[in-house]
């Protein structure tokens, strides 16, 4: 028996029973994958039964010798000719990994020999015996890494660390086990020496380890243990008979998730706002991974759920609830979304108060629910910050892929409230959001920006995993460059350098926190008016006993820590400085001294020098500076640019009414690109009227593209809805609603990939506008790549602008994660703003054939982007694929564009050449482009001139040389 219990701690001893390390992996894997069952134990023996590939699991057992010797038994056939079958390893890890999971049984299982089993009894004792030998285990490394620091560690100590993580999760030291393999992992990099290592995130680990077996300690030795520190410190798992009942609640879901846990577990989670007290909830399914026949929990969005009841877990917000089933719901409606508004936390303080009050419970989760009111966003470098009314600012994850959710969300939409979790990264306290609720030309609608995000196989068998911003820990990098980086106050970055400097020293062990090293931490403690944490600080660095300070070190630290919360907390930002994005009137952005002209900005945007916000704020700027002739005549780029339909709908309501439609008939040429026809069909829907609806009508018939016919329908029926008042335009939104309500909930919400894939094909059909913020999310969310396909495909061919950045950057940056998608998107969208980046693509050779589909159907919003191609890169004629797109443009476009580029050439050095580079491009066209820029070159003198370029032109005009 004692020698049973030898092997319980950790995975060290395996390899010394079992010598074959390929059928130890394959235990491994059988007990991740929970195919082993029924763990027992029975004085010297372990059984268990493991499944197989028939109906009936094998009965596999271990006897335990003496000294090292043990022998394996399994009923199956691999068994009979080897020491240990892979089963018989399955059950050896179970025992190192997970020693509590066996009952202890009175006597042998049926089938394993010997009488049936009797009684089965937990085994109590013993589980508190390792969980007190785990904290003592973990108390000696907190000792010996605050003594010794990261520098004179052995390089295998960052394994038996992570092994200790492994046993403490197996014998319920939860969080305990988290922490130190995160302490491994950090670990490792000190001994690679890469300069990876971040001090802050091990001194803040070690802190936490400190705290919490001091804690475990306690409750060990007999003092109770609050029922909300239950689970998260000593693994209970709750049963039934453990929740408090609930009754009365009104409960609205804002967001809804489904992940997969690194230890194999599905989670899948509503969370809901409780409308009566404000408070949040949630309700879980958590199922093994490999469980396929149980039905998935489903989504509540939609629906608000009336006089809920059921029972309550203990624990810390978003409170657990085990809804009872029969549920009264009722759909979800402008009054509903009222209420969650009224329940909100009125500014950026109130949020930062409850934040601060949770953070003084140092066992509490990292992450605290709020309901925030909310005015504007304010979009500045990596990291954006939510502004309330007051001006005071809260800032947001650096995470590129959540601003593209929230600039989808925001689109045309004043912000009002949003929902989500504060947590710490780095210094800085944020919001990390979930949903948001905003201010429609419809009423108030509820956005979601959380993900599904389930593992799934792709087409070419690789498991793709996707990682959770909602759920993963947060940043610990350096305190003082993230403050500093997001413009925090002096004091706050003053503060922050102080702390990252004792980090610093404690990575060194605690012998470098001596009196002459923190005499300046001291000074600047006090000048920030921090007195008694400086007075500690050099109290504790005069004591001669090294292993007596470090208590009072992480005392400080921690006290430290609170204090920068609280001062990087707080950010006030200056309103008069900010201009409003013209598309999102609640995005916010500095107001650029020198706007930049749309081509300027797209390739700053490509070199990462602005963000999506600020290069819209540029591109607005420049269209208010032309005039309407310009905007009313100029199709390329403003028709074909997404970002200027604002712009021109401003245009068309103050120009003539004939001269609008004479325009709009020649915007809808079918050489032209998509989004010129569809900017003319918004213009149309703008002009209104008998003239507008009879050009719309003819539009929606058979025989135009399939995307603009619908919406050309979808204008037109707003058109008439208009015409007929403020009721009927009502009545209409609220009937696409009706529609698109039940495939929008499908493609969020659905656990199998056809199913949301299917719901993606409805919304296609529907061809609505309303459908774009779900299709976005779906987009940008789906943890399948082929329904993230098909959504990207569905927008584009919808015409949905407002992605083209995510577009621009697979093509930019020659990604292969979703190119397809995008280089097919540039095209189907028509917009001048891609055309340069497929042109660049197809030069370099990337996806030729896949681009030289999308560049055919840019048509004309592709001529000026190539002509600059063939200025700056004449190389780039040699391929046949380029010089083939000047061949069908229709001759007066073409050589109006050419002669245009020829007049600003005249005084260039380089003018002959260039000459010579636009005779080339006329000289393609099969319409006659090539007679009319050689006569315009042969009245300029130095053209004339020029023997080679005389030759070329008279052979265009069919004059003998």
């Amino acid at each position: 028996m004692a020698e049973l219990r030898k092997l319980a701690p950790g995975m060290s001893a395996l390899t010394e029973v079992i010598s074959d390390r390929d059928e130890l992996a394959k235990g491994a894997r059988i007990f991740d994958d929970k195919h082993i069952t029924h763990l027992s134990r029975f004085e010297n023996r372990l059984f268990a039964d493991a499944l197989g590939s028939g109906a009936t699991p094998y009965k596999v057992s271990l006897v335990f010798g003496d000294g090292r010797e043990v022998k394996g038994r399994c009923s199956c056939m691999a068994a009979r000719s080897r020491p240990f079958c892979k089963h018989a390893a399955a059950l050896l890890v179970a025992w190192s990994r997970a020693p509590e999971s066996f009952v202890t049984a009175d006597a042998p299982p049926v089938g394993a020999g010997g009488p049936a089993k009797k009684s089965v009894k937990k085994g109590k004792t013993e589980t508190a015996d390792l969980m007190k030998a785990g904290v003592a285990q973990v108390s000696t490394l907190v000792r010996e890494l605050g003594l010794s620091g990261v520098t004179s560690l052995s390089e295998d100590r960052a394994s038996q660390v992570r092994a200790l993580g492994e046993t403490l999760r197996a014998n319920g030291l939860r969080r305990l086990a988290a922490s130190t393999v995160e302490v491994a992992n950090l670990l490792e990099k000190a001994a690679e020496r890469t300069g990876e290592f971040e001090p802050p995130a091990f001194t803040d680990l070690v802190a936490d380890m400190l705290l919490t077996t001091r804690k475990v300690e306690k409750h060990l030795g007999g003092e109770a243990l609050d029922d909300r520190y239950v689970e998260e410190l000593i693994g209970k798992t709750w049963t039934k008979k453990d929740r408090a009942p609930v009754e009365g609640l009104t409960l609205l879901e804002y967001a809804f998730s489904a992940r997969v846990t690194p230890d194999n577990f599905v989670v899948r989670e509503s969370r809901f706002l409780e409308l009566g007290s404000g408070k949040h909830f949630a309700e879980k399914q958590i199922l093994p991974a490999f469980l396929k026949n149980v039905e998935p929990k489903r989504s509540h969005s939609g629906d608000v759920l009336e006089e809920a009841k059921g029972g309550q877990y203990p624990g810390f917000a978003p409170f657990r609830l085990d809804l009872d089933e029969q549920l009264k719901r009722r759909p979800l409606d402008e009054a509903a979304l009222v209420q969650l508004v009224e329940k909100s936390l009125p500014d950026v303080g109130a949020a930062l108060a409850a934040f601060q009050e949770h953070r003084k419970d140092v066992f509490a989760p990292e992450r605290l629910p709020v309901a925030l009111r909310v005015q504007t966003l304010f979009a500045s470098g990596k990291r954006s910050q939510l502004v309330d009314s007051k001006g005071q600012g809260l800032f947001l994850p650096a995470d590129e892929q959540l601003d593209e959710s929230i600039s989808a969300a925001l689109e045309g939409a004043t912000l009002e409230v949003v929902l989500g979790d504060m947590a710490l990264e780095a210094a800085l306290p944020t919001l990390f959001p979930l949903a948001m609720v905003v201010e429609t030309a419809e009423g108030l609608r509820l956005r979601g920006l959380s993900r599904l995000e389930m593992e799934e196989t792709s087409r070419r068998g690789r498991r793709r995993a996707v990682a959770s911003a909602s759920s993963s820990s947060s940043s610990r990098t350096g305190w003082a460059d993230a403050a500093r980086d997001a413009g925090a106050s002096r004091a706050a970055i003053a503060l922050a350098e102080v702390r990252d400097e004792l980090a610093d020293k404690f990575s060194q062990g605690l012998s470098a926190v001596s009196p002459r090293a923190v005499e300046p931490l001291v000074a600047r403690l006090k000048e920030l008016g921090l007195e008694k944490p400086a007075v500690l600080l050099e109290t504790l660095a005069q004591r001669p006993e090294v292993g007596e300070r470090l208590d009072d070190f992480i005392k400080v630290y921690q006290v430290l820590g609170i204090a920068l919360v609280r001062l990087a907390g707080s950010v006030q930002v200056e309103g008069e400085a900010l201009t409003p994005v013209v598309t999102h009137p609640s995005i916010r952005v500095r107001i650029p001294q020198q706007p930049m002209t749309p081509a300027e900005v797209l390739q700053k945007r490509g070199q990462g020098e602005l963000t999506r916000h600020e290069a819209n704020a540029h591109v607005s700027r420049y269209y208010e500076t032309l005039d309407d002739d310009s905007l009313m005549e100029s199709l390329y780029p403003a028709w074909s640019d997404g970002m200027a339909s604002a712009f021109i709908a401003r245009a068309v309501a103050r120009r003539p009414r004939e001269q609008v439609l004479e325009v709009a008939k020649r915007a809808l040429s079918e050489h032209h690109s998509r989004m010129v026809r569809r900017t003319a069909i918004q213009v149309l829907g703008q002009l209104g009227g008998r003239d507008a609806r009879v050009l719309l009508d003819g539009l929606t018939r058979k025989g135009h593209d399939g995307g603009l016919r619908l919406f050309a329908r979808e204008t037109l029926n707003d058109v008439q809805a208009r015409e007929k008042g403020p009721e009927a335009v009502a009545t209409l939104s609220r009937e696409r609603e009706a529609k698109l309500r039940p495939f929008i909930h499908q493609a969020l919400t659905e656990p199998t990939r056809d199913a949301r894939m299917g719901a993606v094909n409805e919304l296609e059909t529907l061809g609505l506008t309303q459908a774009w913020p779900a299709l976005r999310q779906v987009f940008y969310g789906d943890p399948a790549y082929e329904v993230r396909h098909r959504a990207a495909m569905a927008l584009a061919w919808l015409g949905d602008a407002e992605m083209l950045d995510r577009y621009l950057h697979h093509v930019q940056t020659r990604s292969d994660t979703d190119a397809k998608a995008a280089i097919y998107a540039l095209g189907v969208l028509g917009d001048v703003r891609g055309a340069q980046a497929l042109l660049m693509a197809f030069v370099d050779g990337w996806k030729s054939t896949l681009v030289a589909e999308s560049l055919r159907a840019l048509g004309l919003a592709l001529l000026e982007p190539a002509v600059r191609l063939a200025e700056t890169r004449p190389e780039a004629l040699e391929r046949e694929g380029l010089r083939a797109l000047f061949r069908t443009w229709p001759r007066e476009a073409l050589a109006q564009v050419l002669l245009a580029h020829v007049e600003a050439a005249r005084e260039k050095p380089e003018r002959l050449a260039l000459f010579s580079t636009y005779l080339k491009l006329a000289g393609e066209n099969t319409h006659g482009a090539g007679k009319v820029v050689a006569a315009a070159l042969l009245d300029i003198p130095d053209a004339a001139k020029d023997k080679q370029l005389l030759r070329a032109a008279k052979k265009l005009l069919g004059i003998k040389a």
